[in-house]
């Protein structure tokens, strides 16, 4: 009676796999938080979507500091596979600037996403969200960290299907944003990734010049880019494939007409730029 008892149990236990050791194969998790960048005493707020909802499973989100977990939360996700919460950048162990880490733990499906963290405010460091207007159609958010000067405006250019931004330096820095791909992208005809062409715009020259940039992280909801600038320039044009409001079937032929201008410029070109400000 005891035998069988024994092996009862233990077909059962193995039977039985914890809600925390489940597998989904393929499943598609966003991870993102509000700001790219943060200060002392500010609120992260971090969410994101689930595709398979595993019943009774919390998302479990981390966050590391210089290797070190410094927060951790079990958040529930909503039967539409949402979910959303906050932390405090504050406390004995955010003593310095650096990357902070958040890792998402769901099942057996991990993901990450990553912030910059300054101890103490910075005059050359401006961190925010820029509220960019839709013709016709209301507004989205960009957030920004920008060193070496602010941000005067950020628009929708309709013609060259793409995003531009005017500038005030005092300095040589870099513009990080992270782009949301349905306010932004540029694809190719087969859906996967092209990279944006960047121009830039300086006060001493007529024409622009197509610099080099940064993709510092690559998601299915948003792309962050980081742009080096010199002090004196005035503008950058982001141009992609699409920009919201959408505009059919002449993108490909307005990024065709935007391609051909830039190799006429290429002669002066940043190409070669290197990123320590």
């Amino acid at each position: 009676m005891n035998k069988v008892i024994f092996f009862t149990v233990l077909i059962l236990s193995i039977s039985i796999v914890p809600a925390f050791g489940q597998e989904i194969i393929g499943q598609r998790i966003t991870l993102s938080t509000d700001n790219t960048a943060y200060q002392q005493g500010d609120i992260i707020t971090v969410s994101g979507t689930i595709e398979k909802v595993l019943p009774d499973t919390p998302v479990i989100l981390q966050i590391f500091f210089v290797k070190t977990q410094v927060d951790v939360a079990q958040i529930d996700v909503s039967k539409n596979g949402k979910f959303s919460t906050t932390f405090v950048a504050d406390g004995p162990m955010w003593s310095q600037d650096g990357v902070g880490i958040i890792r998402l733990g769901y099942g057996s499906t991990i993901s990450e996403t990553s912030f910059e963290f300054f101890k103490t405010a910075r005059d050359d460091v401006f961190i925010s969200n820029f509220e960019v207007n839709i013709p016709n159609s209301g507004t989205f958010d960009i957030p920004f960290t920008m060193k070496g000067g602010t941000v005067e405006s950020i628009s929708i250019n309709q013609n060259n299907l793409g995003l531009d931004i005017r500038l005030n330096t005092s300095s040589d820095g870099y513009i990080k944003l992270q782009i949301d791909r349905d306010d932004l992208d540029s694809l190719k005809n087969n859906g996967s990734d092209e990279e944006f062409i960047v121009l830039i715009f300086n006060s001493k020259n007529v024409d622009p010049i197509q610099t080099e940039f940064r993709e510092l992280e690559v998601t299915d909801q948003f792309r962050t880019i980081e742009i080096p600038f010199q002090n004196g320039d005035t503008d950058i044009q982001i141009i992609g494939t699409h920009v919201i409001p959408e505009f059919g079937t002449i993108a490909a032929l307005v990024l065709l007409v935007a391609i051909v201008s830039i190799i006429a410029i290429t002669a002066k070109s940043r190409l070669g730029m290197n990123f320590r400000y």
